[in-house]
């Protein structure tokens, strides 16, 4: 499967500490901009399904704005309970002051 860049936003507006979501071909994405680098991950909790973008960003921290289940913004991975699954993650660069997303093609 091959990737596909999406651009999302200018970088200027989203500033650092702050996060935002953005639909890209069907799929439900925030992208957040730490002190660490720039990061995209799956906007849905896989705890009870609310929209990470409306949480917190606390570092590389994303908080579920729900129950508060937390995750690491750098790989997706659970930080606190009450979820046990992880985040998918996607790859980000910023071109030309522009941030673009990766995610994967579908299979033709």
């Amino acid at each position: 499967m091959s990737e596909t860049w999406h651009r999302v936003a200018a970088a200027a507006d989203i500033p650092e500490g702050r996060m935002q979501g953005f639909e890209i071909d069907g799929r439900d994405v925030v992208v957040c901009n730490s002190r660490e680098g720039w990061f995209a991950l799956d906007n849905v909790c896989t705890h009870a399904y609310a929209r990470m973008h409306e949480g917190r960003l606390r570092g590389c921290r994303l908080i579920c704005p729900l129950h508060g289940a937390s995750f690491d913004v750098r790989d997706g991975s659970v930080l606190g309970a009450p979820a046990t699954t992880p985040l998918a993650t996607y790859p980000v660069r910023v071109v030309d002051g522009q941030v673009e997303v990766s995610l994967p093609s579908p299979a033709d």
